[in-house]
């Protein structure tokens, strides 16, 4: 089988090509325009996108995090609270800050996904309350 095909030759010979990479271990590209859009190889080859710095802005208050890929819109997230709760996060917006003199930075904006998250969004205790 061919390292590359066009995407719309590889409609009908999909399952072909799926365990052509199962029993090979090798990668198929897909092709568009003679472009690699997209490839198809054994689950074991495909690697995360790596460890992306974010800033998390969850309601009010940010937290920096790695993660193994950079969220998408509509996604969303569980994070433990210090009591040991968790709170649902959506994924609203995602930022580039790009400048001229500084690292690059990936700010993922969320609004809160449930309830409780919305309460305690408003409710949070303030330096000044405790």
């Amino acid at each position: 089988m061919e390292n590359a095909i066009g995407i719309e030759a590889a409609r009908a010979r999909l399952g072909d090509i799926a365990d052509h990479a199962r029993t090979t271990g090798r990668v198929t590209a897909l092709t568009r325009h003679g472009r690699t859009v997209a490839v198809i190889g054994p689950a074991h080859a495909v690697q995360p996108a790596g460890d992306i710095k974010v800033t998390l802005w969850l309601g009010d208050e940010d937290e920096v995090h790695v993660l193994p890929a950079l969220p998408r819109i509509g996604e969303t997230f569980l994070v433990e609270t210090g009591d040991g709760n968790e709170d649902r996060w959506l994924v609203t917006e995602v930022q580039w800050d790009l400048r001229p003199d500084e690292e690059p930075r990936v700010n993922v904006l969320c609004d809160a996904a449930d309830e409780y998250s919305t309460w305690l969004g408003t409710n949070r205790p303030t330096p000044n309350d405790r």
